[in-house]
């Protein structure tokens, strides 16, 4: 089968072209991502190590930096992924593993966030079924002067 110069341009063109970055590039890439799991680390490591009582205040700051880590890693991860292309398995295996723990840790501290409030929610609720009942024991009853028909 006889092909012509156009025909054969069209089909070059059409392949996809791998894209391979040098290793200069892989390795700061990589280093990237280890900063950024080392961060998700020290936020599973706070959460893990939590005293009794909590500031919910500094439980929602880590939830935001969670989140921000998160987008940090997958655009370093997509990086990685999109330009090297012999470390693929590599890299899928990598983010399995970072997401894996990124849902079971935002899950977890989102857990918190709900229990606290439904926590303050049946607090609020006791308290002010409380007051209404302690201000309708200590409420006087009007007086009412009722006629005598012996008065008339």
């Amino acid at each position: 089968m006889d092909y012509s110069t156009i025909e054969i341009v069209k089909l070059a063109l059409s392949l996809p072209i791998p894209i391979t970055i040098d290793s200069h590039t892989r390795k700061t890439l990589v280093r990237k991502r280890a900063a950024i799991k080392t961060k998700m680390t020290h936020i599973k490591k706070y959460i893990d190590n939590l005293p009794y009582t909590v500031d919910m205040h500094d439980i929602a700051v880590r939830l935001q930096l969670l989140e921000r880590v998160w987008e940090e890693y997958n655009a370093t991860q997509d990086q990685l992924e999109y330009q090297d292309d012999n470390k693929t398995q590599q890299h899928e295996l990598d983010r399995e593993t970072f997401t894996e723990t990124y849902c079971e840790l935002k899950a977890r501290i989102e857990r918190m966030i709900s229990e606290d409030r439904q926590t303050k929610d049946v607090k609020l609720a006791q308290s002010q079924k409380h007051r209404a009942t302690h201000d309708l024991g200590n409420r006087s009853e009007p007086k009412i002067k009722l006629l005598n028909y012996s008065d008339s």
